[in-house]
Parts: structure tokens; sequence; C-alpha cells
């Protein structure tokens, strides 16, 4: 095809899947407290269920991420080149929370040095995980309809503002740990029990929305959130977790409850999200 699809492993799309539409995924690089010297790639071969199971054996640990450096995105260009591939379309994390998409740009300035004649067109998500995959399929559908690479690319952009992500962060605990609060924010919301819901604004970064004492109630107010008071509701959501299933389920059933037409998908997500929210995490990603 002349048009071809790349993205991030903090889409947390899978890799089957992306096999399927062939999309290429560059993977973030990721460290462990346990074992800083080692840089492991969130790619097909990384042992996720693993990661997970060190929240569980060591209350200290913790995982950060990098964005990935302009080498692989132009190598994942030139083998789409080599395919070929006229167009590329990019959707990357939010340039809010991640400097992924300056990679991205960097590769392509790579490219166009060696081949000027294949187009990059980037495409900021301004959001996270699967919110880049719902943008994805969309440019796979209006590639197939006849769209030209900058026309796709343009609705994208478009579009992001029809994606919302609302997250429910079960403890302050890693956002401390990755300097995303002060300490007395931390010592204050751990005292009055506070968890924070979070939503990433139209600029693509974190906000807090509200703060909730319970689980359960932070998955109504997520609900509420979405749906802004029950007056909208969006034609497919992605539920995202982290290890902790019941909170997935519990999340399920809301969804079920008060958006009973839309697509459901649950993922457990990858180490770019859970690495700042912990293990315990759960969002809704919907799209309207």
């Amino acid at each position: 095809m002349k048009i071809r699809f790349v993205t991030d492993s903090g889409s947390d799309i899978d890799f089957d899947y992306a096999d399927k539409l062939g999309i290429k995924i560059v993977p973030l690089s990721v460290t462990f407290s346990d074992d800083a010297d080692v840089v492991h790639f969130e790619d097909r071969n990384f042992d996720l269920e693993s990661y997970y199971k060190k929240y569980k054996t060591d209350d200290d640990f913790s995982a950060k991420t990098a964005q990935p450096n302009p080498g692989a995105f132009f190598k994942v260009y030139q083998e789409l080149a080599d395919e070929g591939a006229k167009e590329i379309i990019v959707v990357t994390l939010s340039s809010g929370l991640s400097a992924t998409i300056n990679s991205a740009r960097l590769g392509a300035n790579m490219l166009k040095k060696k081949d000027d004649s294949i187009k990059v067109h980037l495409v900021d998500a301004l959001n996270a995980s699967y919110s880049e995959v719902f943008l994805l399929e969309k440019g796979i559908r209006l590639r197939d309809e006849g769209k030209s690479g900058d026309g796709i690319a343009n609705l994208l952009r478009a579009h992001t503002k029809n994606i919302k992500t609302f997250i429910l962060l079960p403890s302050l605990k890693y956002l401390r740990k990755g300097g995303r609060i002060s300490v007395t924010k931390y010592i204050l919301g751990t005292l009055l029990k506070k968890r924070p819901v979070t939503i990433v604004n139209s600029e693509g970064k974190n906000e807090v929305a509200a703060t909730v004492k319970e689980t359960d109630e932070g998955i109504q107010k997520i609900i509420e959130l979405t749906t802004e008071d029950f007056s909208r509701f969006p034609k497919q959501v992605c539920i995202i977790h982290g290890s902790n299933l019941d909170r997935a389920g519990l999340m399920e059933k809301a969804v079920k409850k008060h958006i009973k037409d839309a697509k459901i998908i649950v993922k457990c997500t990858g180490v770019t999200i859970s690495a700042h929210t912990g293990p315990d995490v759960v969002a809704l990603v919907s799209e309207f």
C-alpha cells in the first residue's frame, strides 16, 4: 500500500493486531529500579507479566520510560519505504506527556535527507494509550476510502478532540516517585486518603478533574465525566488497567450499565502508562 502507519508502544496496541493492520510499532525504552543499568525495550518480546510481578515482590520498585531515539523511527520509515510506501502517517503519544513525537520528527528528517520522495505526516495524539489505536483505526478507514496522506493526517488531528481519557489513580505514590507532585502534596493527599481522577486535557497534559476516596466512587465519577452527566455517549471505549483485574471488572460493569451501546475493549496497559500510575490503575478511553 502507498500509505502506511506507524505508532509507538505507548499506544498499548497488540502486536498481532498491529501486524494484521500493517502498522509498525516503535518501542519506548524502559529501565527498572532494581537493575537500572539494563535497558529494556517495550517490544513484542517484553515480558509484561514479569514486570507487573515486580510490584508485588518489591514495595520500592519503580520503572522509568524514555522516548525512542530518532534512529529507531528512521529504521521503521526505511522499512516501509522499501515495502513501497510513499506516505507514512505517524501517530504518537501526546507531546504534553512525552518527547516521542520529537524523535519521530528527527527520524523523518533523516529519511528526507536520504529520500525526499517519501512524505511523513506526524499526528500528535494529544493523549496516550488506546487513544492512539482509535486514531490509527480511523486513519486506515480514511485511507481505504481513498483519502490522501495529508488529508488523513489533518482529519486525525481534528479527531483528537473527540477522544477523552479519564484515569483513576489508586495512590499518589508513583506520581511522587516520578516527581510529578511535591512532597507536601503527597503527604497531604495520603493523610486525607485522596485518590485523584485525572483527565488528559486539550493540550495533551494530565490534570486533576476530581478527587475521590473510594474506587467505586472514582469509577462512577469517570462515567459521569465521560458522558457529561449522561448527556453524551461514546461509540466505543477502552478500559485500560494494570495488574488489578478487579478494578477493570468494576469499570466494565459500570460502562455496561451506563453506556449501553458502546463497543467495549479491555486492555492491560504497558509500562508507558503504569510507570507513572502504578499497577492498580484503571482508566477509560472514549471515542465519540
